[in-house]
């Protein structure tokens, strides 16, 4: 007999950790000077200048966002060019707060769980890994093929040649400076010291249908899901770029206003924090207290729209702090080069004048 769908994600997930903590570690180790690999996620937050949490070595969420997100200087050392670690990693990040927030998954959800799992230590190359989350795959497959009365499953498939595991990146965190170790803060700060805006790499975490039934409560619960994630990568991320992107996480390519305006409903109901400029956060408290402010990468620049006064203003601050001579279009214009911006146009002097009210 077939395991309940949730029972399978759990398997998958669950096996997945007991995976990524010894790939996470060995790649991070030549970088922590003998730290747990958690280390890195400290310092990172305490750039990115989050909250101080807990982190544990064994907790999906903590291993996951070592797989996504930008490690400071260390860049993304699990990656290489095709990004395939990140991108899986991210709709994982989706299935893990589902899975925490009990939110129930059907048969198609469950398969697509679990074959996550197996792409992901795949792309890791954890050729013993992957034997059992393969199984956990088929057992998921054999579920959605008796619910949908679909014929029998095939069999699975043997072992092919495993890819090789990432090296650790070779950057600005593995050097050691003039004889001495080098801290786990100084590689997360790189040489630049800034943080850098990530956008949320997920691709499709569901299917339309959730949006097209999105009135019923479990509908309702998975949206909020996926919007707290991208939160959780993004914030602060303007309203209207969030509900696009849950749009895209259920396989809309264009989400026309009727549909943002039932996605919105969902995000001020989830357990996030929608700000009067129509930014959303994690909690009032990182609204805030919030001082950071992220400049753009080198492969997307974000619409100015999209960059919440108060990160324009934590810009603006640390202007004046490094210049207070300056006066205020000096500071602006100073602040504005800090996010690859040049002109003052109509757009970029609204939010420019809403940053101003919040010094």
């Amino acid at each position: 007999m077939t395991a309940e769908p949730r029972q399978i994600v759990l398997s998958a997930t669950d096996h997945l950790a007991s995976r990524l903590d010894g790939i996470i570690a060995r790649v991070i180790a030549p970088h922590v000077n003998g730290l747990a690999w958690t280390a890195v996620l400290v310092e990172l937050d305490k750039l990115k200048g989050k909250r101080p949490s807990i982190i544990a070595a064994n907790d999906l969420q903590a291993q996951l966002r070592m797989l996504t997100e930008r490690l400071g200087g260390l860049g993304y050392p699990f990656d290489d060019e095709s990004r395939t670690v990140s991108t899986v990693a991210s709709d994982l990040r989706s299935v893990r707060r589902n899975l925490a927030h009990t939110n129930p998954f059907s048969t198609l959800e469950a398969w697509r769980a679990a074959d996550l799992c197996v792409r992901l230590l795949e792309a890791l190359g954890d050729a013993d890994g992957i034997i059992r989350a393969t199984e956990i795959r088929h057992e998921a497959f054999l579920g959605y093929a008796r619910a949908s009365g679909l014929g029998p499953a095939p069999a699975l498939p043997e072992d092919g040649p495993a890819a090789e595991l990432p090296k650790a990146a070779v950057g600005p965190g593995n050097q050691k400076a003039a004889g001495r170790e080098t801290s786990v803060e100084e590689v997360v700060r790189g040489t630049e010291g800034e943080v850098v805006y990530e956008e949320w790499a997920g691709h499709q975490v569901g299917d339309v249908a959730v949006l097209d039934t999105i009135a019923r409560k479990e509908s309702k619960a998975k949206v909020q899901a996926l919007a707290e994630e991208i939160v959780d990568v993004e914030w602060p991320i303007a309203l209207d770029r969030l509900t696009r992107l849950v749009g895209r996480g259920f396989g809309l390519g264009k989400v026309v206003a009727s549909r943002q305006k039932k996605i919105e409903r969902q995000v001020r109901n989830a357990d996030l924090f929608v700000d009067g400029h129509d930014f959303v956060w994690p909690t009032p408290a990182d609204a805030e207290e919030w001082k950071a402010f992220r400049v753009d990468n080198a492969t997307r620049l974000r619409k100015f729209e999209e960059i919440s006064p108060r990160e324009i203003a934590n810009a603006l601050s640390r202007v004046r702090s490094d210049d207070p001579t300056l006066d205020d279009d000096a500071q602006e214009i100073a602040a504005l080069k800090l996010f690859g911006r040049q002109k003052k146009t109509q757009g970029v002097r609204r939010q420019l004048d809403l940053a101003w009210e919040l010094l």
